[in-house]
């Protein structure tokens, strides 16, 4: 397991590999969210049903738009963003089926200011899945060398970098609904 930049995470992303990274509150997963087998790999190091959809970050909305129907976002999506707010939204036609939840054909996407996200997204030029660094029931991870511990040679690549000053995960509301799912 490499440690490095930001920008050399790009790389590893490129070619189907598993990054950790920091993120506002704890050390995130992630991978090239259009690679189905990256992304399979995902659910399977976590442990966690394929039916349970991760969050989309990026650092742009504009890296986002065309995987939700942008009518639907509105001024309060906007102002929560950048930000530490998870946002389901309708789904585009043009979103990958593995990205979006399948009963209510949503997708979670959050454009985030963290320094070493906004890095990772900026030079990868699109968003990257981000689902927390644990195994699923176990508790987020919010130190560096507890990603060794956990993940072994299942996390290809750890980016280096400060967690922000969040206290939890990312709050998750619904769009269409106004329900905060996660606070």
């Amino acid at each position: 397991m490499r440690v490095g930049s930001p920008l050399e995470s790009v790389n590893y992303l490129k070619t189907g590999k598993i990054i950790a990274y920091p993120t506002e509150s704890i050390y995130g997963i992630g991978c090239d969210p259009y690679n189905y087998n990256a992304v399979k790999k995902v659910y399977e190091i976590k442990n966690r049903p394929n039916n349970k959809p991760m969050i989309l970050i990026a650092s742009d909305i504009k890296q986002i738009e065309h995987l939700v129907d942008h009518n639907t976002i509105n001024q309060s999506v906007i102002d929560s963003w950048p930000g530490h707010t998870t946002w389901l939204l309708p789904a585009s036609s043009t979103c990958p089926q593995w990205l979006y939840d399948k009963v209510s054909k949503k997708v979670a996407i959050r454009v985030s200011a963290h320094t070493t996200v906004a890095s990772i997204c900026n030079n990868f030029d699109k968003p990257i899945i981000s689902t927390s660094a644990n195994k699923s029931m176990d508790d987020p991870i919010t130190k560096i060398e507890k990603i060794r511990d956990t993940f072994d040679n299942e996390v290809d690549f750890i980016v280096e970098g400060c967690l922000g000053n969040e206290l939890k995960p990312s709050v998750i509301r619904d769009l269409e609904t106004g329900k905060v799912i996660r606070g």
